[in-house]
């Protein structure tokens, strides 16, 4: 006789039936870290503008606001790693005062500034700053690449604690901007995604109201950085970009809203320029991207939207920057209106170079020329202005005035920036054969010029690279 079958492991006979019952399909379930795809909108670039106008203010909350600058959520829920570097306390309150950032201290995380790019003359040994050069005299002198190895240095040294937040943050903002100014994005981006991964991972486990007091420690300039070189190299960089800076303003109305609620001004004020200033640079990434009629759309609902809480200084300068995109996009007639905006401003002098500008813009060469000669007569010492008169010159094929008002910036004036330096290169192309041994020339003169401290105009770093001067 066959010995009876056992049952298989799992399941059970019912006595009167040999139908057997079949485990039920586990549910699905969502931890804290997944993320439902469909739930993630897809881009499209934004039609409206970025909302610059505060909803009507909510009930007084007892949790008060720090009113330090915060910091950004980094990374989407997606790529946080819920492992923690430091050990928790119960208190919420009490861990933002606890951040751990030894992780950043490693050596093995930096790397020496490439100076490949750079010309051979600004490295010789006789202009390089003496090895115990403070970081402080290194930024002031605007010795770049020495200054963001000096930050780093420091961060490695093993002196500073790792609970130091505001001093460490300090210097990786150093080291990050100096090697943005110096042409080294891409180092840069790959420098700060460890700090990006840290601050969206402690961020991501604090409920609103204390994530709002941990972000208070970050520094906004910080904040904004760490955005921009995020999203350096990827695809769709520019829209990215401008999904953050959304992101952001979102936080700037929540925290201006509470601060107007508690009737604190100072704060209020501070949150809604920020806003404005967002909103600014969402038409700059729009431009880029090459969404002119989207920037101008959104640009024209911008309005003034500091007038109201911003003094006379900081509006004009959301003036000037305005006016700038909208030259840039084409539309003149936007351009001054926005400048008729600013007819009360105290500083006519940078309305009316705007004013030429549009006249340049225009294409009307003439009107141009005679605005840019007065104010040069009127305000010799002006170095932008005989720039954009000599490119005024450019452009009306007077070539060789044009050279010698760029020459005497550099010689007489020793006024240095990139874009001098690219159209002075450009007018060598066009005078003459031999345009790279004048080029050469131009190298050896400007560094001669920078080594001596006195260049008031020296944008961009001593340290300038061939690409400058079109040598690269």
């Amino acid at each position: 006789m066959a010995a009876p079958q056992r049952p298989e492991q799992g399941h059970s006979r019912h006595p009167s039936s040999d139908t057997r019952r079949v485990a039920m399909p586990r549910r699905s379930t969502k931890g804290p870290l997944d993320v439902d795809a469909s739930a993630i909108p897809t881009f499209q670039p934004p039609t409206p503008a970025l909302q610059t106008a505060l909803p009507p203010s909510p009930a007084p909350t007892s949790m008060p606001i720090r009113t330090a600058s915060p910091a950004p959520s980094l990374l989407s829920p997606a790529q946080q790693n819920p492992a923690s570097v430091r050990t928790r306390s119960k208190s919420p309150a009490a861990r933002t005062m606890q951040l751990d950032l030894s992780l950043l201290l490693r050596p093995s995380l930096y790397a020496p500034v490439p100076t490949t790019p750079i010309a051979a003359p600004f490295l010789d040994s006789s202009h390089q700053p003496a090895p115990d050069t403070d970081l402080e005299t290194l930024l002031s002198n605007r010795r770049f690449i020495h200054a963001a190895d000096k930050a780093t240095d420091m961060l490695t040294s093993g002196t500073i604690s790792p609970s130091d937040t505001p001093r460490i943050l300090e210097l990786l903002y150093t080291r990050f901007s100096c090697l943005v100014i110096c042409n080294q994005s891409t180092l840069a981006a790959k420098e700060a995604k460890p700090l990006s991964d840290l601050l969206a991972r402690e961020s991501s486990t604090y409920t609103r109201p204390y994530r709002e007091i941990f972000l208070s420690q970050i520094p906004w300039p910080l904040r904004l950085l760490l955005l921009k070189l995020q999203v350096l190299g990827t695809a769709d960089m520019h829209r990215r970009a401008i999904m953050g800076l959304y992101a952001l303003s979102s936080e700037c109305r929540t925290l201006a809203q509470k601060a107007k609620a508690e009737k604190d001004d100072t704060t209020f004020k501070l949150w809604t320029n920020r806003l404005a200033d967002l909103g600014l640079r969402v038409a700059s990434e729009l431009v880029e991207m090459g969404e002119l009629e989207t920037a101008r759309r959104h640009m024209g609902s911008l309005s003034s939207a500091t007038t109201s809480s911003s003094t006379a200084e900081e509006t004009e300068k959301m003036c000037i920057r305005k006016t700038l995109l909208l030259l840039k996009i084409g539309d003149t007639q936007a351009a001054k209106h926005t400048l008729s905006i600013c007819s009360s401003s105290t500083n006519k002098l940078h309305l009316q170079v705007l004013e030429a500008l549009t006249h340049f813009s225009s294409s009307d060469l003439p009107s141009a020329i005679s605005s840019l000669k007065s104010l040069a007569k009127t305000h010799p010492q002006n170095p932008l202005i005989k720039h954009n008169l000599a490119i005024a010159y450019l452009y009306s094929n007077n070539v060789i005035l044009a050279s010698e008002i760029l020459e005497a910036l550099v010689t007489e004036d020793e006024v240095l920036f990139p874009c001098l330096l690219f159209n002075l290169s450009t007018v060598y192309e066009l005078r003459t054969e031999k345009a790279r041994e004048r080029k050469l020339e131009l190298v050896d003169k400007v560094a001669e010029v920078g080594s001596n401290g006195k260049s008031e105009m020296q944008v961009g770093g001593f340290e300038k690279g061939l690409a400058e001067f079109k040598l690269a």
